[in-house]
């Protein structure tokens, strides 16, 4: 047998009714009238056997397989409850129902033939007289009761039995199917890492770029993305409403459609094609919208963006001014007004290009100005990529937040940075 899961399952949680009804037994026997006391030492005798037995369950918490202990402790409480019922009036005793608990107890433990202990167990209990003062012996009628109560109670066993083995098997295939759970989110956990971004601190000779996403759940609603395009870099950042298994693979497919329109140099319509592709999807899903900034960088600098109602991106000039990427545009998902706008900046050198999901929002308090917090930090960071994202990985470790953290930033012409605070790769890195 192995060791019970919880205290609620020890021994001493077993054992502490029994104990505490044959003392509230004892003191009622002594100041009721009505309850005598007819032989004081098995009277004592009984509450010292229920001492015993209480301690005995006490130390079996602190041993690694207290279980062993139980048939020992069943019979102590039938050996202290056949001396109470003898020493308080034997087949007068208004104390023979105590019986019923071991017989609980007994019923509920692995085999079929704890039935048949717990029937031996009550016997021991109605006899007990017959041969602890045999001057004094029942009459013939407590021999009824002896077949009458052995029939009641190892009915109650086999019931409870029955009713153990089946929770246990309850309890078993519900565990089964939660590693089975835990499995299949741990194997869509790997998937769902192994979509990121390939590890790199540059793409081409004059962008330098790092993200990072810590997921709230082992799988998340968040991504990022970069890859070259034929006229430089194409990054992404999304957003799908919800938590868990489904906004994962939500995510995975906004992804994918996404990457499909490399070749179009237009951000609009890679938004365009995503929408498409949750809407093909709707109807197998709760997930209902998807927030999402999508942007090239050209090797001249030129810079051009859409958001689908991201607005959580800015552009940190390299004379530490701040332009907020701004858009009024629907997340896509919604079916309202599948139309995005395209804007067309530049990125000089120096500039760093920031976009991150609403998760940062709680790390900073939930506060209005969190991207001006961010640029901040950016500024502090020297507008380095990686220093940035380690900083915001290191602020999600210590501020407790309920929703996925994800970044993503992007710096023309990088100057080489120290990049030993980082972890291995910022991308991978996951909360458990």
């Amino acid at each position: 047998m192995s060791r019970p899961t919880s205290i609620l399952e020890s021994p001493l949680a077993r054992q502490a009714p029994l104990s505490a009804l044959l003392a509230l037994g004892a003191v009622l026997s002594i100041t009721v009238p009505s309850l005598q006391v007819t032989d004081d030492g098995l009277f004592v005798a009984s509450l010292a056997v229920t001492g015993l037995a209480t301690v005995v369950a006490a130390v079996a918490l602190a041993l690694p397989h207290s279980v062993g202990l139980v048939p020992a402790l069943l019979v102590l409480d039938f050996v202290a409850i056949a001396l109470f019922r003898t020493s308080t009036g034997a087949g007068a005793s208004v104390f023979t129902s105590l019986a019923v608990l071991p017989v609980v107890w007994c019923g509920s433990l692995r085999g079929r033939l704890t039935v048949v202990y717990a029937a031996l167990g009550v016997t021991l209990v109605i006899m007990a007289p017959y041969f602890l003062t045999p001057t004094n012996v029942p009459g013939a009628s407590e021999l009824v009761r002896l077949g009458v109560t052995v029939i009641v109670f190892g009915t109650v066993a086999a019931v409870v039995q029955e009713l153990s083995r089946r929770a246990r098997r309850n309890v078993r295939a519900a565990r089964l199917g939660e590693e089975r759970v835990r499995a299949e989110i741990d194997r869509a956990a790997a998937v769902q890492r192994s979509l990121l971004p390939a590890p790199t601190d540059h793409l081409g000779t004059d962008v330098a770029v790092a993200g990072a996403c810590l997921p709230a759940k082992s799988v998340g609603g968040d991504f990022f993305d970069w890859y070259e395009t034929n006229t430089g870099i194409a990054v992404s950042l999304g957003d799908v409403m919800g938590k868990g298994v489904g906004a994962g693979l939500i995510a995975a497919a906004v992804r994918a459609t996404v990457r499909s329109a490399r070749t179009v140099d237009d951000p609009s319509e890679a938004l365009l094609r995503a929408a498409d592709g949750l809407a093909a999807e709707a109807s197998a899903t709760d997930v209902t919208f998807t927030t999402l900034f999508h942007a090239r960088i050209s090797t001249d600098g030129t810079f051009r963006w859409a958001d689908a109602g991201h607005g959580l991106s800015l552009v940190l000039r390299s004379d530490g001014t701040v332009d907020r990427l701004r858009s009024s545009d629907l997340p896509l998902g919604m079916g309202l007004r599948d139309e995005w706008a395209t804007t067309e900046g530049f990125l000089d050198t120096g500039d760093l290009l920031i976009s991150f999901s609403d998760g940062v929002l709680d790390l900073f308090g939930g506060r209005e100005d969190t991207v001006d917090a961010v640029a901040d930090l950016a500024r502090a960071c020297g507008s380095e990529p990686t220093a940035l994202v380690a900083a915001l990985s290191a602020r999600a470790d210590e501020v407790a937040h309920d929703d996925d953290v994800t970044v993503i930033a992007i710096r023309r012409a990088p100057v080489p940075a120290d990049t030993s605070a980082l972890p291995a790769h910022p991308a991978r890195r996951e909360r458990t």
